[in-house]
């Protein structure tokens, strides 16, 4: 089926968010979920996985419910127009803030790992520049771009899986234990402050053409990300081991480093780095998207494309003070980010979902 030019595709969309959850993924996934869930940090990933699929068709009742065609029409038709434009606000600000954390992350990894002797302005100012040229062109170019990273993605981790396989330890990822449930929820807990990222993607649905599928579009995105954050987990842990890779800053990068091919390819991060920074590219294209069509929408804005530029310099300024170093990232993310995405990203949609019930919206 063609669709118009100026729309994309309910499966575009969620490549989109999928392609921009591994950035977060592959960095943190195994040392914040191990470090709560310890070894079964796996079994966190697919109780996630649960919820999130839970969270999916919610979502999508909503949307058919109420004819929706994205967040804030969602919110509008629920609980008014003030009350969806206060919530949509507080979501704008927090996603100005997620572009900044991700550009200084992506900044600080690539001083961390590869240019030590390098700026961060440097790299703060490429990102954010590819970014605005995202921006500034068709929304379609941009999910075209996400659905090939997804494909050379698959084949990435297929490939780093295949592999690691001989050097993963079997007793670094079992047994489990009753002892293991609480740990383990807690850590689904947190698997979804990535997997909740969906939701902040849901604000472009008025460039989706055919939301009526973002049900079954939806629970194919969870089980991508499942597999992706199962394979991620179970190479770094398998291979280092769980105290090793939940203190590591890059405990995933630390794990693929280690990997020989047939002893004779080494250094295979080079590959991962590629994966990494097109990830990490996409993330923050997509919540510069979001925050420019939150805008839109706040303030009747017919062209807000026009406030790109200045949005990439406030992130670049914010991104200079947001943290002072990776540690510092790191914890904010763990103890402010995960907590605010969660919150957003879950707990919005389920007391919005309440209010229609109560409501009788859906």
């Amino acid at each position: 089926m063609q669709f118009d030019n100026s729309k994309i595709s309910v499966r575009q969309l969620l490549i989109i968010v999928v392609v921009a959850a591994f950035a977060p993924m592959i960095q943190v996934v195994p040392q914040l979920v191990g470090g709560i869930a310890g070894r079964v940090g796996w079994l966190s990933i697919l109780v996630a996985f649960g919820l999130f699929a839970l969270l999916i068709l919610m979502l999508a009742r909503m949307f058919r419910k109420t004819e929706a065609t994205d967040l804030y029409e969602l919110f509008t038709k629920i609980v008014g127009k003030f009350c969806a434009k206060v919530i949509i606000a507080i979501y704008g600000i927090w996603t100005f803030v997620l572009i900044a954390f991700y550009a200084r992350s992506f900044a600080e990894r690539f001083v961390a790992s590869i240019l030590p002797n390098t700026p961060i302005s440097v790299f703060l100012a490429i990102l954010l520049a590819v970014a605005a040229v995202f921006a500034y062109g068709k929304l379609e170019s941009f999910a075209r771009f996400a659905e090939l990273s997804l494909y050379l993605f698959a084949g990435v981790f297929v490939f780093l899986l295949a592999v690691s396989l001989p050097t993963i330890e079997v007793q670094n990822l079992l047994p489990i234990t009753a002892r293991d449930g609480v740990p383990a929820l807690w850590g689904a807990v947190m698997m979804l402050g990535f997997l909740s990222y969906l939701t902040f993607g849901l604000f472009l649905g008025d460039g989706v053409s055919d939301m009526a599928k973002f049900r079954k579009q939806g629970i194919k995105s969870g089980i991508l990300l499942a597999v992706a954050g199962l394979i991620t987990f179970v190479v770094t842990v398998g291979i280092l081991g769980v105290s090793w890779a939940s203190e590591a800053n890059l405990p995933f990068f630390t794990a693929v480093r280690t990997v020989r091919l047939l002893n004779v390819v080494e250094r295979l991060e080079a590959l991962f780095l590629t994966f990494w920074v097109i990830a990490d590219l996409v993330i923050v294209s997509l919540f510069l998207y979001v925050f420019l069509n939150i805008l839109r929408k706040l303030f009747v804005l017919k062209n807000p494309k026009r406030l790109t530029a200045p949005t990439v310099l406030g992130v670049y300024l914010l991104s200079g003070v947001i943290a002072g170093n990776l540690f510092e990232l790191s914890r904010f993310f763990e103890r402010v980010a995960v907590q605010v995405n969660v919150a957003l990203g879950v707990g919005v949609p389920i007391l919005i979902f309440v209010v229609a019930i109560l409501r009788k919206k859906v």
